[in-house]
């Protein structure tokens, strides 16, 4: 079985970064030859496809990954397709007042080489997420979900600081191509504009809401996680802002990460009303 417990001590090291808000950033996360590994494996590295069809049909019968259900995305490969293709377009898309596109996540269910099942085992472990509320200084109950997961371009997640009930959560580039760094698949870290900086002090104040997403042209980037062999985490708060909005050629290669979360559970769950960001327009 793989050792991937040098990555807890890399946790604990980490600084946090402040700027847009409180975060860890890791460069060079997994060793040269974890890493080497990792992205050679047939079900990261996968084939160029002839076409989209293609590469859905091949990513679920071929490399064992399925349609997750996810924000910004549908379960629908045919409902996605019709879309990316134009001949629906617009239709289906979750929250059509906000979102330009959507996407599909595909989740990796079963793995066929030995290291990518010790990976996320180990990323499910007590171990990795005792890790993380540590860092964190979190309580309260909670469970950690980890995945590898490959998301097609048009997934779109618009600004938002992530809902109350999440209590970390962290996204590790694992690209097979070093061009990805450059291309248009990577999370944005925002902050909100200076007529907007309001909604902070709503989101810090009003904790019997959730927060919720609001449009692009209300934020700016501040940093993109690019850099392949990167780790982000960070434990939502009222300016934990961030966003994704995929436009890429994915028959070349797809954006690629193992990516988690620590949601808390029990009564440690917060009760909280949902929000829309209308709400908050001014």
């Amino acid at each position: 079985m793989e050792d991937f417990t040098y990555l807890i001590n890399k946790i604990h090291d980490a600084k946090f970064v402040s700027d847009p808000f409180k975060f860890i950033y890791i460069e060079d996360f997994f060793t040269k030859d974890h890493f080497e590994r990792i992205t050679s494996c047939k079900q990261i590295n996968v084939p160029q496809f002839n076409s989209s069809e293609q590469m859905c049909d091949e990513l679920i019968n071929t490399y064992n990954y399925k349609p997750q259900h996810f924000p910004g995305c549908t379960t629908s490969v045919q409902s996605y397709l019709n879309w990316y293709n134009n001949q629906d377009k617009g239709k289906g898309v979750h929250n059509q007042d906000l979102l330009e596109g959507y996407g599909i996540a595909f989740r990796l269910n079963h793995y066929k080489d030995s290291i990518l099942g010790d990976l996320v085992k180990f990323f499910n472990s007590d171990a990795w997420h005792n890790c993380i509320k540590e860092k964190f200084n979190k309580t309260g109950k909670t469970e950690v979900e980890t995945a590898i997961q490959k998301y097609v371009s048009g997934y779109e997640i618009s600004p938002h600081p992530d809902i109350r009930r999440k209590c970390a959560t962290y996204m590790i580039n694992i690209n097979t191509a070093p061009e990805a760094e450059k291309l248009g698949l990577h999370t944005h870290f925002m902050s909100f504009k200076e007529d907007k900086k309001w909604i902070f002090d709503e989101w810090r104040t009003r904790q019997d809401k959730d927060t919720c997403w609001v449009p692009w042209d209300w934020a700016t980037t501040k940093y993109k996680h690019s850099v392949n062999n990167s780790i982000t985490m960070f434990a939502p708060d009222y300016n934990t802002l961030h966003a994704v909005k995929l436009d890429y050629d994915h028959t070349k290669l797809q954006r690629t990460q193992v990516y988690g979360n620590l949601w808390y559970t029990g009564e440690s769950n917060p009760k909280v009303k949902k929000a829309n960001w209308k709400h908050l327009v001014r």
